[in-house]
């Protein structure tokens, strides 16, 4: 649910470093922050410091950067809980297309329209897990 994003640094750099950290040039990585802050509506606020930022605009850049590095596995905290309806539908719609078979996403929400869309659904009842996914 927080974005920890590094204060003394632009969104783009935010990006682009969790990038040059995984082992990748400067020049791809800022490349592909960029292609990241499109996909998730922010090109206009790439040079914007999180200070400057939404709490919904923060949130999508924490959501670009955790995507950087094409990870296995994504464990999503409320990815849509600080979005309006409709940035929410489309920052789900795009963590549901980075599922393959050789990644994982796993979200925790209260949202249950976007719950009923996933693929397995689970459920905290009592301190059990129980699914509900027939």
């Amino acid at each position: 649910q927080q974005d920890n994003l590094l204060s003394d640094f632009t969104a783009l750099e935010n990006i682009y470093l969790a990038s040059l950290a995984g082992g990748n040039n400067k020049d791809f990585a800022i490349y592909k922050s960029k292609a990241l802050l499109r996909k998730v509506g922010l090109t206009s606020r790439l040079n914007h410091y999180p200070s400057q930022l939404s709490g919904g605009e923060k949130q999508r850049v924490a959501i670009a950067r955790a995507l950087i590095n094409d990870p296995q596995i994504i464990l999503a905290d409320e990815p849509t809980g600080s979005l309006d309806i409709e940035t929410a539908k489309d920052i789900f719609e795009l963590l549901k297309k980075q599922i393959n078979n050789n990644r994982l996403i796993i979200f925790a929400t209260h949202n249950r329209f976007f719950a009923n869309k996933s693929d397995c659904l689970l459920e905290i009842v009592n301190g059990n897990i129980k699914s509900i996914n027939d």
